[in-house]
């Protein structure tokens, strides 16, 4: 037998379909919200668009010598880039965006002081318009910010005036701002006598930390030592200003390190030949005035032999000397400063790269701490930072000249023992040999140190005059032909979009997180009892809603629930039936009311009692008299004689009887606790068919546990949209409840979800469109109407 074979994917399928299921059901009633929230959305998107300003991007490119990356100088540029030191890409990326940088961009392209014009009922930056260009003095003593002032320039007077004063141009004056300067705009076109246009002044570092967010630093690629930088700005021109000067700020940077520590050099190799000069002279001097007065000319073999070694030897006991002199002008000025920038003494002849290395990362942190104390707090954490790391170096700095001067000395130390062995030489020489040897010997090491000295002084002299830079311009700043914010079909989309998700999650939150019952799966959640029927909402507001002719959606529901309930009394072989719910306005009577005219239209003697005596309505709906009904009965001394005169029959139902409230009694609770009561509920049920109570809700009165002996089921009332989630939980929870005997649930009120719905229907997603029911034909049909 051939068996049907199912898809693995079969369920999955199925599920997806289910889920795609529940969110159309979930969310498809309300398409007219989904459909003005994407129309408003795409109108705040067309405004959006139409005064958003637009943003063009600025990109430069520069060239960087990294020594991670490969990059050698070539020969002559390594010769003319003697203090130049190789550079680290994420190092210069970091001092790209530093407020040493920027700093310099703010105050020379006066971004600090923006001027701007209204546009309908926005401003826009008036950078190309503007007649004039404003400048502080002093913008960092700017006392407080200043928003938008208004000014016109005349051009005959060549004046700026404000509200208060008249300003002429190219001229320091004093304002409430400071001293100001008002300048002509070179990029400013003419425009009108008495245009008006708007001046602010902006916080110094407030305007610098802006820029520092909008300026973009990163390399082209990992192995590349290329930097982009990228910059948006609503201006063009402004933008591009702003790289271009950037780029110059950091080249300028880098070119005066380098001068910086060329002109020390400089500096130290002139004071040191100047000495050496001297010295120089008056060893020349001696040896002129050895030989003339001696009658030497010339020396032995073996005097030019000892002359070299002992030359060699000195001219190296000389280069430590220097060396020495040097480690000792670093600690001196080490010891002796306190923290303040100045020139960094020179490393000539020191071999150590990490000295080097430790006295430029002193100097860089100095400039960094005095610039940061101009700009920042003293107990600023990023001053404190600066300051400390300071303290770290200077330890590390003496440290390392010890372990150098150590070194050298050592082997000082060493050639000074070999001198001795060569001075011991000069007892076997004659008298005069000897003592010019000595002589020549301290005129060749002050020869040796002043052409060292010329050197050094010649390659410090090309280096400080070629000013070789560490990088190179590879794009100057260029913007792009069209803007790159905002973009429009990004807006568009975002407005078709983002209004969906929204939407839903406003209709799921208030759905589930509100405190009403609004689903039939929350009252099988809060409880075990069983919901035995579901009501529509009925728009008429009306407790008597099932009229004799007429087939209805609201009549078939309460034949369906008739059935239900018919059902459980034949279990229990009963036939009492109370009506109650957890808080008034439920719907309790509207059910009561209706259940009784179905009953008693399916033939059954039904009598509906109205135990309510708080708020009694069926006299009303039913026109009866208020001098009857159940408070009079219960104070009456013979209930059985006199129960038959207070029930009244239903004009439009043979088989309905009424048994109203009456008047309100004072004390209602103890006419239903009475002995009478309990004559009168045994005499309704040997004449009647059915008996409905229509009950009291169980809060805040306890009536309806009173009432609840007589009943063989009771129908629990829940409405939607009216009933707290938390009263179902009393139906499990609340011992009380427990007195009521065999409680089914009737879901009352129930409205069709979502806008611009019609009709009956269940929240579920069916239902009538229109409130006729099954089986109606029309009267124009001639077909007979059922009931």
């Amino acid at each position: 037998m051939n068996r049907m074979k199912l898809s693995k994917s079969a369920y999955i399928e199925k599920k997806e379909t289910d889920l795609l299921q529940q969110a159309l059901f979930r969310y498809l009633p309300y398409w007219p919200l989904f459909l003005a929230a994407v129309l408003f959305a795409l109108i705040v998107g067309f405004i959006y668009l139409r005064y958003k300003t637009p943003l063009y991007e600025v990109t430069a490119s520069i060239l960087v010598k990294d020594e991670k990356k490969g990059l050698d100088d070539s020969k002559v540029e390594d010769a003319l880039n003697l203090f130049g030191e190789k550079k680290i890409i994420e190092n210069e990326i970091e001092v790209i965006r530093s407020r040493s940088i920027i700093y310099p961009i703010v105050t020379r392209l006066d971004l600090y002081a923006p001027v701007e014009e209204r546009s309908g009922f926005s401003y826009r930056s008036a950078y190309l318009t503007s007649p004039v260009r404003v400048e502080l003095e002093k913008p960092e003593d700017l006392p407080w910010e200043v928003s938008r002032v208004k000014f016109r320039y005349n051009g005959q007077t060549q004046t700026v005036a404000t509200k208060d004063a008249a300003y002429p141009l190219d001229q320091w004056v004093v304002s409430p701002w400071g001293k100001i300067r008002f300048s002509k705009n070179p990029l400013g076109a003419s425009v009108d006598t008495g245009r008006s246009f708007f001046f602010s002044l902006v916080n110094l570092p407030k305007m610098i930390n802006q820029l520092q967010n909008g300026i973009e630093v990163s390399p082209s690629s990992k192995l590349s030592t290329v930097i982009n930088i990228s910059y948006k700005d609503a201006i063009p021109l402004r933008g591009e200003a702003i790289l271009n000067e950037l780029i110059d700020c950091y080249e300028q940077a880098a070119a005066n390190d380098k001068n910086s520590t060329a002109a020390n050099t400089l500096d130290f190799v002139e004071k040191r030949l100047q000495l050496v000069s001297k010295q120089l002279d008056d060893v020349e001097s001696n040896v002129q005035k050895f030989r003339t007065e001696n009658g030497i000319v010339d020396v032995s073999q073996q005097s030019n032999q000892y002359l070299q070694n002992v030359s060699e030897n000195d001219q190296k006991m000389s280069e430590m000397d220097v060396q020495l002199s040097v480690l000792d002008q670093i600690e001196s000025y080490i010891r002796s400063k306190q923290d303040q920038p100045g020139l960094v003494p020179t490393t000539l002849g020191i071999k150590d790269p990490m000295l080097s290395q430790l006295l430029e990362k002193l100097y860089d942190s100095e400039i960094q701490y005095d610039k940061l104390k101009k700009t920042t707090a003293e107990n600023s954490p990023i001053l404190l930072s600066v300051k400390n790391e300071i303290a770290k170096i200077k330890p590390s700095i003496l440290e390392n000249v010890r372990n150098q001067r150590n070194s050298i000395q050592a082997a000082r130390n060493k050639l000074v023992s070999r001198s001795s062995q060569y001075n011991s030489l000069l007892n076997t020489l004659p008298e005069k040999e000897r003592q010019l040897a000595e002589i020549s010997r301290q005129h060749n090491i002050e020869n040796s140190i002043y052409s060292f000295l010329l050197q050094k002084k010649e390659e410090a002299t090309l280096a400080f005059s070629a000013g070789v830079s560490d990088s190179r311009i590879i794009d100057k700043a260029q913007s792009s032909i069209q803007p790159v914010s905002p973009k429009p079909w990004m807006a568009y989309m975002i407005a078709l979009v983002l209004p969906i998700p929204l939407i839903s999650v406003a209709i799921s939150a208030r759905e589930f997180l509100g405190n009403k019952v609004l689903f039939r799966r929350t009252i099988e959640e809060s409880t075990v009892l069983p919901i035995i029927g579901e009501l529509g909402y009925e728009t008429s507001k009306k407790l008597l809603v099932i009229e004799k002719g007429e087939r209805t959606f609201i009549t078939e529901q309460f034949r369906n629930l008739r059935g239900s309930v018919a059902s459980e009394l034949a279990k229990r072989k009963g036939k009492t039936v109370m009506v109650t719910s957890s808080i008034a306005e439920e719907g309790k009577s509207f059910v009561a009311i209706n259940l009784a005219v179905v009953f008693a239209a399916a033939g059954k003697r039904t009598v509906l009692v109205e135990a309510d005596m708080y708020k009694p309505k069926l006299g009303s709906v039913f026109q009866l008299k208020e001098d009857a009904g159940l408070s009079g009965i219960l104070n009456c001394p013979d209930v059985r004689a006199m129960w038959a005169s207070s029930v009244d029959r239903a004009t439009f139902y043979d088989n309905l009887f009424v048994f109203p409230s009456g008047k309100t009694p004072d004390n209602p609770s103890e006419l239903l606790m009475s002995n009478p009561f309990n004559i009168l509920m045994k005499e309704l049920q040997d004449h009647f068919d059915i008996v409905i109570i229509d009950s009291v809700p169980v809060n805040p009165v306890p009536d309806a546990f009173t009432i609840a002996r007589f009943a063989d089921i009771t129908l629990f009332v829940v409405r939607h949209g009216v009933t707290p989630k938390e009263n179902l939980l009393l139906l499990d929870e609340d011992i009380k409840m427990q007195t009521l005997k065999n409680v089914n649930i009737v879901f009352n009120g129930i409205k069709r979800r979502g806008i611009a719905t019609s009709g009956f229907g269940y929240l579920y997603g069916y239902g009538f469109s229109t409130k006729t029911g099954y089986g109606y034909y029309s009267v124009e049909e001639k077909r007979p109407v059922l009931f």
